[in-house]
């Protein structure tokens, strides 16, 4: 039985794709890149890596910075460069949409890229790295840039919503938006199928869910696990507009910043990746997976 090395398997993806291949009884290990002698540790009949270990995002913490491509770009680099050297066929490396310039509304795996911040900046480095080595023959480099992850156990962006319909109605049904997400398990199936498909060739894919969410429908959603009736209010553009610059000044919570990604659509284009694993639909239905995470934010109540 082939082996499957991971790293990161300390964060919610590794920890999910672990439970998921040990369900299925797929050969595992995990391997911790915080060793300097974790290249000692790899064994020899390592079929795939699949690369998890990064640093999010800490805004607050602009000494940071550094940390980033130290641990996102130059350990990627060495785990690559180990790879290219080994017996391992497969290489897995996740990334993010969040590097797709946010003025996009429909994301593909060509459109035109701009990260923001140090975090971005070091995957997008990372991703570089990768596509400008040389394969040899019979090896493969899969880079997976996902939506926003969400599912039980986890604060994901969706609880942003579900915090604020708990206290109040929502202001927003101004704005017809849709955004595309990915629920955890569709992911680590998803994984997992490429490592197994060795006909998936190397290049960039995105994953998300079969459908975005509309925000309205979510709203709608959440106030089913609450069995109340959802308040959706129609506030003018220009009543928000102007209370957010008035949060702009006074530093509040709700601000332009946050008034954009509120009224912004973004939908990710997942259909490459689901063509060439030959498949219609990702596993779970887009509707189902919430409304499981909605009753599990609603079950820790927080």
């Amino acid at each position: 039985m082939s082996l499957i090395v991971l790293t990161g398997t300390t964060g919610y993806i590794g920890q999910n794709l672990t439970k998921y291949f040990n369900s299925k009884s797929k050969k595992n290990k995990s391997i911790s890149l915080r060793f300097q002698n974790w290249h000692k540790m790899m064994p020899l009949e390592t079929e795939t890596i699949i690369h998890l270990a990064a640093i999010n995002l800490n805004p607050l913490d602009s000494a940071f910075d550094e940390e980033y491509f130290r641990v996102n770009t130059e350990l990627t680099a060495k785990l690559f460069r180990f790879f290219l050297n080994s017996n391992a066929k497969t290489f897995i490396f996740l990334s993010t949409t969040e590097l797709i310039d946010k003025q996009i509304l429909e994301v593909t795996e060509d459109a035109k890229l701009n990260p923001t911040n140090p975090y971005l900046l070091s995957k997008f480095d990372a991703e570089q790295f990768i596509l400008k080595q040389d394969l040899p023959e019979g090896k493969r480099a899969i880079i997976l840039r996902v939506a926003p992850v969400y599912g039980r156990e986890t604060k994901s962006i969706l609880h942003d919503t579900f915090s604020f319909c708990k206290k109040f109605p929502w202001f927003f049904g101004v704005f017809d938006t849709k955004k595309s997400f990915c629920y955890i398990d569709n992911l680590t199936e998803i994984i997992a199928q490429i490592s197994e498909k060795t006909s998936v060739p190397s290049g960039i894919y995105n994953v998300s869910d079969n459908e975005p969410i509309e925000t309205t429908q979510l709203v709608n959603w959440i106030a089913d696990v609450f069995e109340k009736k959802a308040k959706i209010i129609k506030v003018p553009k220009g009543l928000l507009n102007l209370v957010a610059k008035i949060g702009d000044i006074f530093k509040w919570e709700y601000n332009s910043k946050k008034l954009l990604e509120i009224s912004q659509s973004r939908i990710i284009n997942g259909n490459k990746l689901k063509e060439v694993l030959e498949m219609n639909k990702m596993p779970f239905e887009t509707e189902i997976a919430v409304q499981k995470t909605i009753e599990y934010y609603d079950s820790i109540k927080i």
